[in-house]
């Protein structure tokens, strides 16, 4: 009996340092764990604010150098190179306001706390005024907008408008020599298309480029441009203005943009309204 009872103990007690062993692993595990997930959060937040740095330093260096040249020589310099300085000034100016729209605007998307504004407006000029801002006359490439004119569509007009020009944007930095933006109706709601006929994005960037703070290639050298914030930011507005925002290759070279908006005057219930699954939609509108 007293065998019986000291062999118990033994297995006990080596059970209980097993137990011992495997819970001081397991805690070595997740603190390892914890500490990576912090070590990568850290190199995140490095990243992303040496990418904002240079992002933020790029506008304001070119505004200071253009408005110093102004200061000194504007008594004496032609029309045409003082309004070319000042053209400059405007547009790096807007290039500041929109990066840090994009910045502001997305730990409120992330946690859902992004009001928004739904009101009718028609599309068109909206689409116009875009181009007119990212592309304005006397451009090297050529943009047009073919979105029928007295559509009217219900969302937040001002968050619309960013949808369309980061994805406007996104074409002029990677995309070839013409951008057009195009739509048609899908049943209760829009269809826009944001096309270009550059080198298009391989397979294996797809899926990482709506991730935030992740820049595309161009062609086979690394652009700097940006900060990978704009295509995550358009999908994401879409997707909270109950619409939704996806890639497809265009043939037979360049990339196309699409996303869909509701249609103003037309009730979201009923069967119309339920969403397609996307490839659904690129079989619909293959000819655009």
């Amino acid at each position: 009996m007293l065998n019986f009872i000291a062999g118990t103990a033994v297995v006990l007690s080596i059970a209980a340092v097993i137990w011992a062993l495997r819970s001081n692993a397991a805690a070595r595990t997740r603190e390892a764990a914890a500490k990576e997930s912090a070590e990568r959060a850290r190199q995140m937040k490095d990243q992303f604010v040496s990418m904002v740095s240079h992002e933020l330093r790029t506008p304001l260096t070119s505004i200071a150098g253009f408005a110093e040249a102004l200061r000194e020589s504007w008594r004496t310099s032609r029309e045409e190179e003082v309004d070319e300085f000042l053209d400059i000034i405007r547009n790096q100016a807007q290039h500041l306001h929109e990066l840090v729209e994009d910045i502001l605007v997305l730990p409120r998307l992330q946690a859902g706390r992004l009001p928004l504004h739904p009101e009718e407006f028609e599309l068109a000029p909206l689409a116009h005024e875009v181009v007119s801002l990212v592309s304005p006359p006397g451009a090297k490439r050529e943009a047009a907008v073919a979105i029928p004119g007295g559509v009217m569509v219900n969302a937040d007009r001002r968050r619309v408008f960013q949808v369309l020009r980061n994805l406007f944007e996104n074409a002029v930095k990677y995309g070839g020599d013409q951008v057009l933006i195009e739509g048609s109706p899908y049943g209760r709601r829009f269809l826009v298309v944001v096309s270009d006929n550059g080198p298009g994005i391989q397979d294996e960037e797809v899926d990482r480029m709506f991730v935030r703070f992740e820049q595309r290639s161009k062609g086979d050298a690394r652009s700097d441009q940006g900060i990978g914030l704009g295509l995550p930011i358009a999908r994401q507005l879409a997707q909270a203005m109950g619409g939704d925002l996806w890639y497809e290759h265009r043939f037979p070279t360049g990339s196309r943009f699409c996303f869909t908006i509701a249609l103003a005057g037309v009730p979201e219930d009923g069967p119309e309204a339920l969403a397609r699954h996307p490839e659904e939609l690129r079989s619909a509108h293959e000819g655009l």
